[in-house]
């Protein structure tokens, strides 16, 4: 017989009577995976030695199977407490088999983020489900501390981001990373780039404050060997990463693919069977004095398309780098201090009021398509290419959250000066990229306009019998048409071999006269041998050219 009593675990001994044989011990609920098949233990709570309740989930076969030993020296690092241990440390895996037959059920959740209609954190679950979640993965620091009230961190840090959107925008960013998978969004990494001493440090204290202390936050450079376990631990949350400079570039371009492709590694068990492969979905907040691409440029790395569409990268170009408003301080070093200092103070209790919030939304998913759907036709332009729409509907994920968030009071400006934080910053960003198109699509453009100028001094007149390298013009009427050899238009545009999907935009457009379908090419026969060329009316294309290439 057993009982808990006086912060101890106590079992009747029949010639002793009642005696004191560990900490105080409970079996909370037994658990395994949702398909009822694999991944049994039991979530036990205990108090350790310095009166401090500690819960974790223990697998099965290290109550009721020979790893008992590795479940007893588990427990005493984290502060459990056994008298006379050789003969009452089985005392209490008796009692744990016992409680486990008739403890309630729960679910194994074995990373944090949603799980169906619930989402896991170390520590506790949000949302409603048939039987409760606990959370069953790597023993980890809690990122999510909460130290004073949402009143407090309201007053003390968010009345001072008004007037700030780029700060504003950084909560919002922490706030749309749960959202990603009930709107279907994509991982992806906004990076804010601003010279010393701009209050880029203050973004991220400010977002990582939503979800706990300073200590939530991480640097590129200390992630740069652990990414895949860092990336687990903040599955559906806001992964802060601080200092990019500091990182080793040759090292970014593969961590900044693995963050925002979301898939770890494939490992091989002891069996030879494929391991199960790590899967996240976040939301980065990146500072740094240079961006991302800049850094790859360094070592000869030319980011792909993908990349820069999932690697938003945002100046700061406010009146005092990232902060507009300075309220009540004398200068912007004095305001950053003090939300260095406050967030280090108020933190964490926005998270849950948030998750509390998002929870009970009867239809989440319709909610977000909806309103992300409506600011989608507000603030898109005719212009917008697919890859900035892309970006687009990111930054409209974050207006959602900020929104929401200020409907319901839980953050202490307008739900106007939200949605004027998020589309400011989007200016900025497509103020910063010079263009609206497709990225390829517009270094092919920007190739052309520089290669048009550099050929027209190197034609033939296709009539004169002379030859040329580069290619020639023919009259047709008043027009000239230009036939520049396949092989010359391929170089100097830097074009891929298998180049067609590049020219297809080009294509698309009718700029060239083509007798090759998809090719885009005409075959011409010049001084008696066959030959092709791509072949376009330059005065046309110089024109648009200079409309949809005008601020590079």
């Amino acid at each position: 017989m057993y009982r808990n009593k006086n912060n101890a675990l106590e079992y009747c001994d029949k010639e002793e009577g009642w005696m004191a044989i560990s900490s105080e011990l409970s079996v909370v609920a037994r658990v395994r995976a949702q398909d009822k098949k694999s991944a049994y233990g039991a979530c036990i709570e205990f108090v350790n030695m310095d009166l401090v309740p500690v819960r974790l989930v223990v697998p099965a076969n290290r109550i009721l199977g020979s790893a008992s030993n590795v479940l007893r020296e588990e427990l005493f690092d984290r502060g459990f407490w056994l008298e006379d241990e050789k003969y009452n440390w089985s005392l209490v895996l008796r009692y744990l088999r016992q409680e486990i037959k008739q403890a309630p059920t729960g679910i194994s959740a074995f990373n944090t983020g949603w799980h169906d209609d619930v989402f896991v954190t170390t520590e506790t679950s949000f949302g409603v489900s048939e039987e409760p979640y606990f959370y069953a993965g790597a023993i980890v620091d809690s990122n999510f501390q909460v130290k004073g009230s949402l009143d407090h961190w309201q007053q003390e840090i968010g009345c001072l981001l008004s007037g700030n959107p780029t700060l504003i925008f950084s909560v919002g960013v922490a706030l749309a990373a749960p959202l990603l998978a009930p709107s279907g969004g994509e991982s992806s990494v906004f990076h804010l780039m601003g010279s010393s001493s701009q209050g880029k440090s203050g973004a991220i204290f400010v977002g990582s404050s939503v979800y706990g202390s300073h200590s939530y936050k991480k640097t590129w450079y200390s992630t740069n060997n652990g990414i895949e376990s860092v990336s687990v631990n903040y599955n559906d949350v806001m992964l802060p990463l601080d200092e990019i400079g500091m990182a080793r570039s040759e090292n970014l371009d593969t961590a900044a693919y693995q963050i925002v492709n979301g898939d770890g590694k494939l490992r091989s068990l002891i069996t030879g069977a494929l391991g199960k492969q790590a899967k996240w979905r976040t939301l980065v907040l990146s500072t740094g004095e240079v961006g991302l691409i800049d850094l790859l440029e360094e070592i000869g790395k030319k980011p792909a398309a993908g990349q820069l569409v999932r690697i938003v990268e945002i100046p700061l170009t406010e009146k005092y780098g990232c902060f507009s408003s300075i309220h009540r301080f004398n200068d912007s070093h004095e305001f950053a201090k003090h939300l260095e200092e406050a967030t280090k103070k108020h933190y964490g209790s926005l998270f849950p009021a948030w998750m509390c919030l998002i929870v009970k939304q009867p239809d989440l998913e319709l909610l977000l398509r909806s309103e992300t759907d409506r600011l989608m036709q507000r603030w898109k332009e005719s212009c917008m290419s697919a890859q900035v729409l892309r970006v687009l509907h990111r930054f409209c994920l974050v207006a959602v959250a900020l929104s929401l968030a200020s409907r319901h009071k839980l953050v202490p400006w307008s739900e106007e000066e939200s949605l004027f934080s998020v589309y400011s910053i989007f200016q900025r960003w497509i103020a910063a990229r010079g263009h609206t198109q497709n990225h390829e699509e517009f270094e092919v453009l920007l190739a052309l306009k520089r290669a048009l100028a550099k050929w027209e001094k190197q034609l033939s007149e296709i009539s004169s019998g002379r030859s040329s390298n580069t290619g020639y013009f023919r009259r047709d009427g008043d027009e000239i048409q230009w036939l520049i050899h396949k092989n010359v238009f391929i170089r100097d545009l830097q074009l891929r071999k298998q180049y067609i999907s590049q020219l297809t935009p080009l294509v698309q457009r009718r700029w060239f006269e083509s007798n090759e379908g998809a090719r885009g090419t005409l075959r011409v026969k010049v001084n008696g041998k066959l030959e092709r060329f791509f072949a376009f009316t330059p005065a046309q294309i110089i024109q648009e050219l200079e409309e949809l290439t005008a601020d590079a």
